[in-house]
């Protein structure tokens, strides 16, 4: 029978040796820097919202703009550490302070500036370029977080989705509010709300079916 160090030596043999994972501040560093390229990027493409002056006073839009921007920052932090298995589940809750500040700031936008939609307002086409940025800012986030987690075999691929989408809406709702003009508050609802909504439900029932089967191969 071989003795321990001739089996460690056998096993050992033919392995292929492992790329050490970059840590996870280090990786939030880079996502957080993609968002902010994509984000200029459509700025620069686009222009700031044509309000943009006016909205700069009104401290419910810089609480809104800013709370949606660390929570992208805070849920990519998260994700990462939740997505180690020597990690606490804890780090799960570290966007919540900056996912309050992101509602709040809407919803003191809302109640302190109801406007009713008139029935000649131009929703669909706003509708759809709000839509579209969304998507632009989306797409390469969520391709960059799915890239970054899929050599991380998470213990708890759920929650890693559902933190990860968040990450996600956080960064797309920041492109939103510096592009696009909103006039009404229930267009506000429909933009912010719905789009940000769906990319939590897609991301979190779609990421933790593409992880699990990571964590299972």
């Amino acid at each position: 029978m071989a003795n321990t160090d001739d089996l460690i030596e056998s096993l050992s043999a033919g392995a292929a040796p492992v790329r050490r994972l970059r840590s996870p501040g280090v990786r939030t560093f880079g996502v957080v820097v993609l968002a902010a390229i994509v984000i200029l990027l459509l700025t620069w493409i686009r222009g700031l919202r044509a309000d943009f002056d006016m909205m700069s006073h009104d401290p419910s839009f810089w609480i809104q703009l800013i709370g949606a921007w660390l929570t992208g920052i805070t849920a990519t932090r998260a994700v990462f550490e939740i997505s180690l298995p020597d990690r606490s589940r804890l780090w799960a809750v570290l966007p919540i302070p900056a996912l309050i500040l992101w509602l709040s700031g809407f919803a003191v936008g809302c109640l302190a500036h109801w406007i009713v939609i008139p029935a000649d307002a131009p929703v669909m086409e706003e509708s759809k370029r709000c839509l579209t940025t969304i998507v632009s800012t989306t797409i390469p986030l969520a391709l960059a977080l799915w890239m970054m987690l899929r050599r991380t075999r998470p213990l708890r691929p759920g929650g890693t989705a559902w933190v990860a989408a968040i990450a996600v809406a956080g960064f797309a709702d920041t492109a939103h509010l510096l592009l696009h003009t909103v006039e009404a508050s229930a267009l506000v609802l429909v933009i912010n709300l719905i789009p940000c909504a769906v990319i939590v439900l897609l991301g979190g029932f779609g990421g933790r079916g593409r992880l699990n089967a990571v964590t299972s191969s």
